[in-house]
């Protein structure tokens, strides 16, 4: 079970007594002008926290650290001021010193657990939040706290406790999303799968919750189901995918997931009514670009149509942005499809320009030369750069194989198509015939013939 982990925005807003709380410190000082040293300065530290002029604090908090080591109010209030400045590492440090000086401050293990929580350390910071529960029932049993719970039951297969405990926190605070989710699944560990749709569309019609997580969790589900499930369910996941895009009609994340998951099931027309409203809503948004591209292309574009909407996307994203590299590929294959092969190298050379080490580029740049038995010298060296970045890519390996054999290097090539055959060579007719031809000219007939001989077979199939 996936643990739900929310960042907390601001961090002092768990403590009710904010910045005026004062904990109680060691007696750590030795004289009493060493004691009013260390007030003075930690009062004067506060009132620099309170301001927003954390940096200053920090400097102050840090001399007291160090001159007063050990005491639980300097690491407290230091700790805050790290957390505030983005340094939960420190942050955290000061406070199991502070924790450490005095285990008794609840207000300590609090906000060591906000630090956990925000560092993604959602184990750590449930140990100390079910502790505090259980010492402080009437203060620290929330929505918040009944999740965790129910989540931990949930890891321990305990379905009845969990959904006790999701309902109660749901009776606290009916819109809940950490309970909503995990009342969801424990329906569909029941096979319930009409409560568990109900649940997520609770969840879905949610106009506060952030469309991006409602957009990952749907996509996390589409990804995991079978076609019987999608046979049985199919209405109430299209229910789940519209809802989030009516519920946010302008959101970027929703309006792809619902032209994807439409498209991508054979109702494209609908699939297009979602990818117009992402491309129209966004017209300088690359993705968006892109993925009008695909589906011009999914539907039997013309080549014109496609350089010309592989221009829009480099026009929208910049010639230099390395997300339009692939637009700037397709130029290049589409002219040479076309048999325009002077446009395509006109194109790969612009897009080389752009980026000298895209690989895609480089290895269909030197293929097509060395079919024209052309500049194998310049072939050789970009194909070189393809081979040494990806060592391991069948294509590649072949292309660089195949221009050392035209360069009358048999013996050269012969180890690329060897290392080609073991990541997916043998899946390409193309390749076991290079490498069959590399292997008579190396006089090893045989083999070449086996060789030969699956290339046939692929031809059959």
């Amino acid at each position: 079970m996936k643990k739900l982990v929310y960042i907390i925005a601001a961090l002092l807003l768990l403590f009710p007594g904010g910045l005026t709380a004062q904990p109680s410190g060691q007696k750590a000082a030795k004289t009493n002008q060493q004691q009013s040293v260390l007030e003075t300065m930690l009062i004067g530290a506060v009132a620099k926290m309170q301001t927003g002029d954390y940096t200053t604090a920090i400097g102050h908090l840090e001399y007291l650290n160090k001159n007063f080591p050990g005491n639980d109010a300097v690491n407290y209030y230091l700790g805050q001021c790290y957390a505030m400045t983005g340094r939960l590492g420190d942050a955290e440090k000061c406070l199991q010193a502070a924790i450490q000086a005095d285990s008794t401050n609840v207000w300590y293990q609090d906000f060591l657990a906000s630090i956990y929580l925000n560092e993604g350390k959602g184990d750590k910071s449930t140990e100390i939040y079910l502790d505090l529960m259980e010492k402080h029932p009437a203060k620290y049993t929330n929505a918040y706290t009944l999740t965790l719970l129910g989540n931990k039951a949930l890891g321990e297969y305990k379905d009845s406790l969990a959904m006790a405990n999701f309902e109660k926190a749901l009776m606290l605070s009916p819109d809940y999303t950490p309970a909503i989710l995990g009342q969801s699944e424990v329906y569909r560990m029941r096979g319930n799968i009409p409560g568990y749709f109900t649940s997520i569309n609770q969840m879905v019609q949610n106009p506060d919750l952030n469309p991006s997580a409602k957009c990952n969790y749907i996509n996390e589900l589409l990804q995991h189901i079978d076609y019987n499930f999608y046979r049985m369910w199919n209405a109430q996941l299209d229910s789940l995918v519209a809802g989030c895009a009516n519920v946010h009609p302008t959101d970027s994340s929703a309006l792809r997931l619902a032209g994807s998951w439409f498209y991508g099931t054979d109702r494209k027309e609908k699939g297009r009514e979602y990818f117009n409203r992402f491309v129209d809503a966004y017209p300088d948004d690359v993705d968006a670009q892109f993925l009008k591209m695909q589906v011009i292309m999914d539907e039997g574009a013309t080549a014109k149509e496609i350089i010309d909407q592989c221009e829009t996307i480099i026009k929208v994203g910049g010639e230099k942005n390395p997300k339009v590299m692939p637009a700037l590929a397709t130029i290049g294959d589409t002219y040479y499809k076309l048999g325009q092969t002077k446009n395509a190298f006109k194109a790969y050379d612009r897009a080389l320009k752009a980026d000298p080490e895209y690989l895609p580029v480089l290895n269909n740049y030197a293929y097509y030369l060395s079919l024209q038995k052309k500049k194998l010298k310049k072939a050789a060296q970009m194909s070189k750069i393809t081979v040494e970045k990806d060592p391991d890519n069948a294509t590649y390996l072949d292309t660089y194989g195949w221009i050392l054999y035209l360069q009358g290097k048999p013996q050269q090539a012969k180890p690329y198509f060897k290392h080609a055959m073991l990541y997916g060579g043998r899946d390409s007719k193309v390749i076991l015939e290079h490498y069959a031809t590399v292997l008579e000219a190396l006089g090893e007939n045989d083999l070449a013939k086996s060789f030969r001989m699956l290339a046939e077979k692929k031809n059959d199939e």
